[in-house]
């Protein structure tokens, strides 16, 4: 017996619903671990104190080969910065911020570098020495990773003690500096999405630019107006289940050195841009297609294009790239080769995914997302 593609990815997607009362566990352990991060924060005096508003939004929970985010997950910390601050253009349309305040902790000029190593060192200093935090039923230790190549991101990891499958709750997140609209207007040089007027959105985003950008000098930021800020609940319930498969996939394909759970929400986000919420709002498969295909050999294609033009400089790819990408071509070719036919997935093999994929799932509970 066989299936057509399109009905066994929604068996798969079956499997990997995370049950309502599990959810809402989750979703409350990181309530409580973001409050341990905000106080510490401001027990420091942290220039970051009260600026680490959506938090929660980048928490993953992973235990095996299952994963859960938040409905409103996120791929950068948007910092509301509570010190007085002013945007400037300096001719190159990027933006420059400075500051208003005479803190010694904080210079005229805001720079992108400063903000990002002020950064890692109060989180190093926080939980350097792993703190435990108690979430009702569960115990937590908190540690704190940060990568600068080749990309500046940061890592917090809170790992569920006495779990027997490596149960955690990962904050894993890029800078970005958000500005209300309604207080700071957007510059008149930053790109807007032409799938959104302007009237439908909050804010906007300061984002530090990459060291490996040939325009990079330390001080400058990139403005940015992400569509992401106005998609839908149901919008962003698909693009979680394309995450979690997608992220499964990586599993199976061994590709995840390069293709974590953190590009995985970059690339969701990517995408919205790219096509505007509408376009990029396929069916599942068509998502899934859209994904790899941002992590096959256009990617290399890019980088190469980027460096060869060069917009990039001293960037440091990862060892594991050109493979991984090789891989993903390959998975994604057969892939589309079996959305093409009316029965293309063996049910015999498939009954081998999916008693693997119940056997990494929390089933307790009827009721799930």
């Amino acid at each position: 017996m066989s299936l057509c593609f399109e009905t066994a990815l929604d068996m798969v997607v079956a499997q990997l619903k995370i049950p309502i009362k599990e959810h809402k566990a989750f979703l409350k352990d990181v309530e409580l671990l973001s409050n341990f991060i905000n106080q510490a924060l401001a027990d420091r005096k942290s220039i970051f104190a009260g600026s680490f508003t959506n938090l929660p939004e980048t928490a993953t929970y992973m235990c095996g080969n299952v994963i859960d985010v938040p409905d409103r997950f996120n791929c950068y910390l948007l910092l509301d910065l509570s010190y007085a601050h002013q945007v400037e253009l300096d001719g190159d349309d990027y933006v420059y911020l400075h500051s208003d305040c005479r803190s010694r902790d904080v210079r005229s000029r805001i720079s992108s570098v400063f903000l990002q190593k002020t950064l890692r060192d109060d989180l190093y200093d926080m939980l350097g020495r792993q703190p435990l935090v108690k979430c009702k039923a569960r115990t937590y230790k908190l540690c704190f990773h940060t990568s600068i190549y080749p990309i500046s991101a940061h890592t917090i990891i809170a790992s569920q003690l006495d779990s027997k499958n490596n149960a955690r709750i990962v904050f894993e997140f890029l800078l970005a500096i958000k500005f209300p609209l309604a207080k700071v207007p957007r510059p008149a040089s930053m790109p807007m999405p032409e799938s959104m007027p302007l009237q439908t959105m909050a804010y906007w985003l300061a984002m530090p630019v990459t060291h490996f950008d040939v325009h990079f000098n330390a001080q400058n930021y990139l403005g940015r107006v992400h569509v992401w800020q106005v998609a839908t609940s149901d919008q962003r319930q698909r693009w979680r289940l394309a995450v979690r498969l997608s992220y499964m996939l990586s599993i199976i394909n061994e590709t995840l050195c390069t293709i974590g759970i953190h590009a995985l929400k970059h690339t969701c986000i990517n995408l919205c841009e790219r096509y505007g919420l509408d376009k990029a709002d396929k069916p599942l498969s068509h998502k899934l297609v859209d994904m790899m295909n941002t992590h096959g050999s256009h990617k290399l294609t890019e980088v190469s294009t980027a460096h060869n033009s060069g917009y990039l400089v001293n960037f440091e790819a990862h060892p594991a790239l050109s493979a991984d990408c090789f891989k993903t071509d390959v998975m994604l070719s057969k892939m589309q080769a079996k959305m093409k036919k009316a029965n293309a997935v063996n049910m015999d093999k498939f009954k081998v995914l999916l008693e693997l994929l119940r056997q990494n799932t929390p089933r307790k509970g009827k009721k799930q997302k």
